[in-house]
């Protein structure tokens, strides 16, 4: 067993502040772990214990809006996952660090605008207003293909599952509790799959299955911060302030 104790209390306290982000302005757990964790720590590492975190942290927020979920709508993404996972880490295993890093800045600005055009409601629901049909089949499988193949390439799967969410909860098809549900349910299975899959390939250690394990307790406590947080304080202004952030790594990982 070989663990650089530094960079595992470097992982911790990354996973806890991205986590009190994520308990304040509902995302950027996977961005800012994901995002700042290769300044560190070799990105091949830091997506295997982050893909574990994240499985138990989208469980905890399921449980609490479970009464809000919806299986037919989480079932749709889902199939789409099973085959883009497989793919997403094809192409995991085909890029060097610095393409993987460079693969990470360029999702992550992606991310960042859809982030900032779902606050800008109004933009939204005038672009999906009276759109009273709901989507085919065929759309939210090729949603979640698309996440599947992010997820697996560089364990940041929202951009696909975020404009797929908004359009559903603009044209008033989901409520924001349920769409919460179905977020945190797909988001879990796919960290999930990622996590059998990589073990299956013989990627999980035993010492990053540990240093896992020792984040966990970090995690928890940066969540139970950031919603005693949300509670107190004004989330408009720093729901900004997380937005310029998140910009601002993506463009240090992408100079880098």
């Amino acid at each position: 067993m070989n663990i650089d104790w530094i960079i595992t209390l470097l992982t911790s306290i990354t996973i806890f502040f991205a986590s009190i982000v994520h308990g304040v302005a509902g995302f950027g757990l996977a961005q800012f772990g994901m995002g700042i964790m290769p300044f560190f720590r070799s990105v091949e590492s830091a997506a295997i214990i982050f893909s574990m975190v994240a499985t138990v942290s989208n469980f905890r927020i399921w449980w609490s809006v479970r009464d809000e979920f919806d299986f037919k709508e989480y079932i749709k993404p889902v199939i789409g996952l099973l085959v883009g996972m497989p793919m997403g880490i094809y192409i995991f295993n085909q890029l060097n660090e610095g393409q993987i890093k460079v693969a990470i800045g360029i999702i992550l600005i992606l991310g960042t605008i859809l982030i900032i055009l779902n606050k800008q409601t109004k933009i939204l629901e005038k672009s999906f207003k009276d759109k009273k049909h709901k989507p085919n089949w065929f759309i939210p499988i090729a949603v979640g293909l698309s996440a599947g193949v992010l997820g697996g390439a560089v364990a940041i799967p929202g951009p696909p599952m975020i404009l797929y969410g908004t359009f559903m909860a603009a044209s008033g098809l989901w409520s924001n509790a349920k769409m919460k549900s179905i977020f945190t349910a797909f988001f879990g299975t796919l960290m999930l799959y990622r996590v059998l899959s990589v073990a299956v390939l013989g990627d999980i250690t035993l010492s990053l299955a540990i240093e896992a394990l020792i984040t966990v307790p970090a995690m928890l406590l940066g969540s139970w911060i950031g919603i005693e947080i949300f509670k107190k304080i004004s989330s408009k202004i720093f729901n900004w302030v997380v937005i310029v952030l998140l910009i601002i790594n993506a463009l240090i990982l992408l100079i880098k």
